[in-house]
């Protein structure tokens, strides 16, 4: 009787032993890294979790950098500024978080959204903007 369960118990780590990891579900896209491809130019911003936890600033983020980024390759001048003010009242604490691009040129930059990869593990919103 012992030699049957140390039998089964042997195929069992054999068989773990031998197995393959299970093939991940995100694969990053290849615009994250490229994002100028087909002779587009282009130009991902990134963003992680905001203070207040809502897609909508995230998003809002990602677009503002992503904008930056396609300014600065057509050498526009980008002026940001982000200010933040925390005010404590009665024991509860509340956060401000105001941000504000300031483009100077001679030309426009236009874009459009091409594709928005979200990475579950991490929790960063990738939006890859190609200029029009």
């Amino acid at each position: 009787m012992r030699a049957l369960l140390l039998s089964i118990l042997l195929v069992f780590t054999i068989a773990g032993c031998n197995s393959q990891p299970a093939p991940s579900s995100s694969t990053i896209p290849s615009w994250v890294l490229n994002p100028s491809q087909s002779g587009k130019i282009g130009a991902v911003g990134v963003a992680g979790r905001t203070y207040d936890q809502k897609i909508s600033s995230q998003r809002k983020l990602a677009i503002t950098r992503a904008l930056d980024e396609l300014s600065l390759q057509q050498g526009v001048k980008v002026n940001m500024s982000i200010n933040k003010q925390e005010i404590l009242k009665n024991d509860r604490n509340s956060v401000t978080v105001d941000a504000q691009s300031t483009y100077s040129a001679t030309s426009t930059v236009t874009a459009h959204i091409q594709e928005v990869y979200k990475d579950v593990s991490s929790g960063e919103l990738y939006i890859w903007m190609v200029m029009d």
